[in-house]
């Protein structure tokens, strides 16, 4: 989020990745299909006294970022099992609105989009003995519902799936029809940008009176909010609920627990986006976890872990990205099968014995050298000192686009905003008008040069015309790579044609599911 103000790649003086949060794990910034970050994670999970997570989960199909989330889900479910920890899953069934928007399924395909996600489920995780029921019956939050409003659509949904699932939606949505209902911070109720005490303590009361006469009830604390969307440019603030240097954290739980919950679900572990994580990080410690193990205690005196043992995940983590052989990260790994099978005393044993630090430290991972987000190595490609872009502003029409990515975007002079076709609409096709016809030297095609911008192959064939309506090949469908590190993010490629029309087809992009041009620069023989 953000990659415009926002680089990870780029490293801020006092060691932290410049990342699009007002708050920052110990770990530093993860991919959260990393294993040792979720061993890391699980453990920390395990030792605070959290039974489960509930993942936030936008289903199985191949369109924007989902195959991804849906990987990192798959992921971390061993692991949790290993610890003896539960899942359930929150389906986003905004999800599908976002890929009719992206033309990634048509309206018509959207219930049996649906279908096939809660199919998935059936045949994969609802059976699982790790799976959390209630009456035997799988249970399914929903963050809304927003899109399937209607009771007969998700009867659609559940129509392969036995026995039904326990729908738990979002409060104020679709009660008429779900099982029960989870609060949330409430941000709407924002005054000049701040949700006040008096008010969130009025809707705790409000919830929880509403919610008494239900046989199930998942009750939701959570820390605080503070959002950096706005920062970001992602789009406006939904506000700020005060950290109050925990005490929000402490009432939202005191709350939950005098209405005797079925579930308890903390909101949330690593929303660094929204601010709401209990994830331990240098600006808040392991303060949550810590509170979380004093209500652990209450109900399970037998509980076997202390403050101190929350230190020991950081120190595995680090220990193992810096093991320099096999023999050492297995040693590592059987710290943490004894951790998970809660053998806390053999944990305490192997670290004294492998001189791992164990204190009350807060010790985050910081970098030590400068990652520069923008490399100076491609400049040799091609001088335009003294040339000008004819490119520049100039009519452009594209086949398709997503959510705002516009064509005119790919010409504006601003690196930082970029055209991108529709998703998986190949081929995506993105035509230039020169206005006048001339001698076409090369053409440049650009893309953020940052780093938080991956290495990527685009395939382009580029065809000229100098009547907008019969055009001709100048280059055949070409592999180019982009590559921050490497060039700059940019290739030239040399026309050598007469020409008012440039034509760009792509039919390939290995980190996205259409064509991308940040600024196309076209520049006439001298």
């Amino acid at each position: 989020m953000g990659g415009t103000v926002f680089d990870p790649f780029e490293t801020l003086p006092d060691g932290r990745a410049k990342i699009a949060s007002h708050y920052y794990p110990l770990t530093g910034p993860y991919d959260t299909r990393d294993i040792e970050v979720l061993r890391y994670q699980v453990a920390l999970m395990k030792i605070a006294g959290i039974d489960g997570v509930i993942f936030d989960w936008y289903g199985i199909e191949d369109a924007l970022d989902y195959k991804e989330i849906h990987q990192s889900v798959m992921t971390i479910i061993p692991i949790l099992k290993q610890a003896g920890l539960k899942f359930v899953f929150c389906y986003e069934d905004q999800s599908i609105g976002k890929m009719i928007e992206a033309k990634a399924i048509t309206k018509t395909q959207a219930v049996e989009t649906g279908k096939k996600a809660f199919a998935w489920l059936q045949k994969n995780v609802f059976q699982d003995e790790s799976y959390v029921k209630f009456e035997n019956r799988p249970v399914v939050l929903c963050f809304g519902p927003q899109y399937f409003k209607e009771k007969s659509q998700w009867e659609v949904l559940f129509s392969e799936t036995h026995p039904r699932p326990y729908l738990v939606s979002l409060d104020n949505h679709s009660e008429q029809f779900a099982d029960g209902s989870y609060n949330w911070p409430l941000m709407w109720a924002s005054t000049a940008g701040k949700l006040s005490l008096s008010r969130l303590v009025s809707n705790l009361n409000d919830f929880y009176t509403k919610q008494s006469t239900k046989p199930h009830l998942v009750a939701t604390i959570f820390p605080g909010f503070h959002d950096i969307y706005q920062e970001a440019g992602a789009g406006r603030s939904y506000g700020f609920l005060d950290y109050a240097d925990g005490e929000t954290f402490k009432l939202t739980m005191d709350a939950a627990l005098k209405a005797n919950p079925d579930i308890i679900q903390i909101a949330t572990w690593n929303d660094y986006g929204e601010g709401t994580i209990i994830e331990p990080t240098i600006e808040r410690g392991y303060r949550e976890l810590e509170y979380i193990q004093d209500v652990k205690k209450t109900y399970a005196e037998e509980f076997p872990f202390s403050r101190l043992d929350l230190r020991i995940p950081i120190e595995l983590y680090k220990a193992y990205t810096k093991a320099g052989s096999e023999k050492e990260k297995n040693y590592i790994i059987s710290i943490y099968d004894r951790l998970f099978a809660a053998k806390i005393d053999e944990v305490r044993r192997l670290m004294k014995e492998a001189a791992l630090p164990l204190d009350f430290a807060i010790r985050p991972v910081l970098r030590t050298t400068e990652s520069k987000s923008v490399t100076k190595q491609a400049e040799s490609l091609f001088d335009t000192a003294g040339k000008k872009n004819i490119a520049l502003g100039m009519p452009v029409v594209a086949s398709s686009h997503i959510y705002d990515f516009v064509a005119s975007k790919a010409n504006d002079g601003d690196v930082a905003s970029y055209w991108e076709g529709g998703a998986s609409t190949y081929p995506n096709i993105f035509t230039v008008d020169l206005v006048n016809s001339r001698l076409l030297d090369v053409m440049l095609i650009k893309l953020n040069p940052k780093r938080i911008w991956s290495k990527r192959v685009q395939r382009i064939e580029v065809l000229y015309s100098e009547d907008g309506n019969q055009f001709f090949k100048v280059i055949e469908p070409t592999d180019y790579s982009f590559d921050p590190a490497g060039n700059g993010n940019f290739i030239v490629i040399k026309l050598n044609v007469k020409a008012r029309y440039l034509r760009l087809i792509f039919t390939g992009n290995t980190q996205a599911k259409a064509g991308q041009i940040a600024e196309l620069e076209v520049y006439a023989a001298q």
